[in-house]
């Protein structure tokens, strides 16, 4: 039977950031623009945040709680990246309470259902958000949480009873009674609802604390030891913090004594984006797939002056196709990268650290579990199967409980994270990502991976993008349609000789459309509706 790792780690993320800043206070914390928080800044505002959710009453629940209920009252966070996003993380950490993170491009009914489902206590916001804030908690007239608005310049009309959050901090009191957080007080990360609406995943801050945030240190007198030595890390999430994969590189960077740089842009800008590599002498740098890298690309061939501190660039939510790569290692001679293959249930579960496509290696907490989830695939027993994560994992989903005992299931002995992406084990050990089984394609009665099919085709030297899709047919049930940015022209006969040895010709396009661009979302997704639509 398998047994999980053991879990001695007696501390949270909080705990190892104190740590931090005990040894290196005066080193930057954040960037932000012109604003510059060092470490001793960013623990005495976040303790002032923190007294206030304490005096509002806001904190650690009564327990025990079920695993998918909250252990904490809840804290929206509807911020761009900016220097109040992190503190207000911090700040709720301090009070006990879970900061849960607001897509700040939702419409007020997103907006409305994401409310309903946590139920917060208080909702941070940037000024501009508030018009579409106040008709979401219009559509929800039981929740009546304390507002807090960070100005933006924007001038936008404010519900009425909304706090500065300036003034929150200049008139903070300590509390009489000092509040102790735990390592098992939760983060909340709602998921992007790539598979059905939002989901809110409960994650202890000691799990977090590990490896789904790359945090390796093993004490915390390792992180306080360390840290002096990390002044070179300077670490720069191009995608906004709202999402797991860029709130989760920024936490591993701090973790190891770094600054983050961040930047508000609502949209990314390639030349502002190096520009501000070079300025901020930026070593570590988190993009989603070719979605940032090309842009990045395209400015680098048009003569836009490379950083050259730039030392590792980590893609998570899409990744980095080999061509891409191969021009990003051109362009920063012994430059790192690494493609991280996880999700918000799991955190990073294998990382893909050479251009080859031919699979990832697992972390020594990541498996294959079998079609029918009651045991684990290996290299003696290859097949497809679920993606699985062990070790570090959260308790469940917020307000779920069906899910969450179907997601967070026992296999082998062995309490794993099943997310629904779909994974094949070969007799190497290795690891090949398929894709989500909401992508798969039915054709003639086999099952087409669309992210696999991507994969190949984003690979060959015509392609600049592609994306996969499956549309209705009389004879295979449905076909795959693969929509392909390639300024040269590309035919299905071209897309067949050319992956031929790489797919099965079940897999194999049938149907190629060019199109300009492939539609995305703003964190570097494509737009699935969109490419359906555009495949018909």
């Amino acid at each position: 039977m398998t047994t999980a790792p053991a879990q001695t780690r007696s501390y949270g993320l909080l705990q190892l950031w104190d740590a931090v800043a005990t040894a290196v206070p005066d080193r930057e914390c954040v960037v932000h623009g012109d604003r510059r928080v060092t470490w001793r800044q960013m623990a005495e505002r976040t303790s002032r945040l923190g007294w206030f959710l304490t005096a509002r009453g806001y904190g650690a629940r009564p327990g025990p709680v079920a695993d998918h209920e909250s252990p904490n009252d809840l804290v929206g966070l509807l911020l761009r990246n900016s220097v109040e996003f992190l503190e207000a993380s911090v700040g709720c950490y301090r009070a006990r309470c879970a900061p849960f993170n607001v897509n700040y491009r939702y419409r007020a009914e997103e907006l409305a259902y994401l409310l309903a489902d946590a139920g917060p206590s208080a909702v941070v916001y940037h000024r501009e958000f508030a018009p579409v804030l106040v008709e979401a908690l219009t559509r929800v007239p039981d929740l009546d949480p304390t507002l807090v608005h960070v100005e933006d310049g924007s001038g936008a009309r404010l519900p009425t009873g909304s706090l500065a959050y300036e003034d929150v901090l200049d008139s903070a009191e300590p509390p009489a009674a000092v509040v102790e957080p735990s390592p098992d007080d939760v983060h909340v990360l709602y998921t992007g609802g790539t598979t059905g609406m939002p989901k809110g995943v409960l994650w202890p801050l000691r799990e977090l604390a590990g490896r789904p945030c790359g945090i390796t240190v093993a004490s915390l007198e390792d992180a306080h030891a360390d840290a002096p030595r990390r002044g070179w890390l300077r670490a720069y999430p191009a995608p906004p913090l709202m999402h797991g994969a860029a709130a989760w590189f920024a936490y591993g960077a701090w973790s190891r004594g770094g600054t983050l740089v961040v930047t508000d842009a609502a949209r990314f800008d390639p030349e502002a984006a190096l520009a501000l590599c070079r300025t901020e002498r930026v070593s570590w740098m988190a993009i989603v797939g070719d979605a940032f890298a090309q842009p990045l690309l395209t400015a680098l061939r048009a003569g836009v002056e490379p950083p050259s501190t730039l030392a590792y660039v980590f893609s998570s939510g899409a990744g980095l196709s080999p061509t891409a790569w191969e021009e990003l290692d051109a362009f920063f001679p012994g430059l790192k990268l690494a493609n991280a293959l996880g999700s918000s249930e799991t955190g990073p579960q294998a990382v893909q650290t050479s251009r080859e496509q031919a699979g990832f290696r697992p972390g020594p907490t990541t498996y294959v579990a079998s079609e029918d989830r009651t045991h684990l695939l290996s290299a003696d027993d290859p097949g497809v199967g679920w993606l699985a994560n062990a070790g570090e994992l959260p308790r469940g989903y917020l307000n779920d409980a069906e899910r969450t005992a179907a997601t967070f299931a026992v296999v082998d002995g062995l309490r794993v994270s099943i997310s629904g992406d779909r994974a094949s084990m070969d007799d190497a050990g290795q690891i090949r990502f398929l894709g989500r089984e909401s992508s798969v394609i039915n054709s003639g009665g086999e099952k087409v991976y669309a992210e696999e099919v991507e994969a190949v085709l984003r690979s060959l030297p015509e392609v600049d993008d592609a994306v996969v899709v499956g549309r209705p047919s009389e004879r295979w049930g449905q076909e795959v349609v693969a929509l392909v940015v390639a300024p040269g022209g590309l035919t299905r006969e071209q897309v067949k000789v050319a992956s031929g040895e790489r797919l099965a010709g079940y897999k194999i396009p049938r149907v190629v459309v060019a199109v300009d661009a492939v539609r995305r979302h703003p964190n570097g997704k494509v737009d699935y509706d969109w490419a359906r639509e555009a495949a018909r």
